[in-house]
């Protein structure tokens, strides 16, 4: 049987920061909203979506933890290598959004023609566009 990814759930600590934060940065990537309320958002690509939900208050105290257990980052794919270094220039540099994790670069590491940026949302978790 095969099967595809089709949404994430993700928790907010910080709504009204991230919200708009994802609604602007997927846009640039054509992504649509789907769902738009009060403290959440559901936006897609037509493929797969992502639904941001504000964490409950007996659980903000803690805070998002990238090397814990559960979400570490997730990454967008775009055409090519320019294209990582167009997003940089046109999206991240404009919007103060610093590139962490020493990037952008290349990985030989990860075999052949990996380039990737790497960046935190307003919660702490790593975003990467990266080219392979």
């Amino acid at each position: 049987m095969k099967g595809k990814a089709h949404h994430f759930e993700l928790h907010m600590s910080k709504p009204d920061e991230t919200i708009p934060f994802y609604k602007d940065l997927l846009g640039y990537f054509e992504w649509k909203v789907l769902s738009e309320w009060p403290g959440g958002l559901g936006i897609g690509d037509g493929n797969v979506s992502l639904w941001f939900l504000p964490t409950p208050d007996d659980h903000r105290a803690q805070p998002f933890d990238r090397d814990a257990g559960g979400l570490s980052h997730f990454a967008i794919h775009v055409e090519n290598a320019a294209a990582v270094d167009t997003f940089v220039r046109e999206y991240m540099e404009p919007h103060g959004i610093a590139p962490q994790f020493e990037t952008p670069r290349a990985r030989s590491d990860f075999g052949g023609k990996y380039y990737q940026v790497m960046f935190v949302d307003p919660e702490g978790l790593a975003l990467e566009v990266y080219h392979a």
